[in-house]
């Protein structure tokens, strides 16, 4: 019985420690605030998005950024723009959707998944371009309701 407990213990720290290890995400600002260690995941057009990676991100000038991703064999490392922030974003995270360059329309893009209070967000923010309430193909959401909300030319 003595035994018994014991292997329940112990499979219950390791269950917890996985939990925690899944829940915890990297992230880590230079001094600067032109480097960063952050998670992020691709988005393919007709596709779920991929598993969340860790990524190290380089603030290279004229809004663009180098994100280099480690594997087991090599890194690989591209060139990014910020296009939108998410609107309602999950609880302490913010969202940025980034487009690969040169610019694809087929190519996947990025989400990168930065702490609400992280000294970056306003790097990013200032990079992010303002949605344009008149566009006619932009979806808007309110961020307190995520319900869609109406075009500004629209009433």
């Amino acid at each position: 019985m003595n035994d018994l407990l014991w292997f329940l213990a112990a499979v219950g720290v390791c269950g917890s420690m996985y939990w925690l290890a899944w829940r915890i995400e990297p992230h880590w600002v230079a001094k600067d605030g032109t480097r960063f260690v952050t998670t992020a995941q691709t988005v393919e057009p007709g596709l779920a998005p991929g598993k969340r990676r860790e990524v190290r991100v380089a603030i290279v000038g004229d809004g663009q950024l180098m994100v280099s991703r480690r594997s087991m064999v090599r890194s690989e490392s591209a060139v990014w723009r910020v296009r939108a922030k998410a609107p309602a974003p999950p609880r302490g995270k913010e969202i940025y959707l980034c487009d690969a360059l040169p610019a694809d329309p087929m190519a996947p893009s990025l989400l990168l998944r930065v702490p609400t209070k992280s000294s970056i967000v306003p790097a990013l923010d200032r990079m992010a371009p303002a949605a344009d309430p008149y566009d006619p193909k932009a979806k808007l959401m309110q961020p307190r309701t995520r319900r869609w909300a109406r075009r500004a030319d629209r009433g």
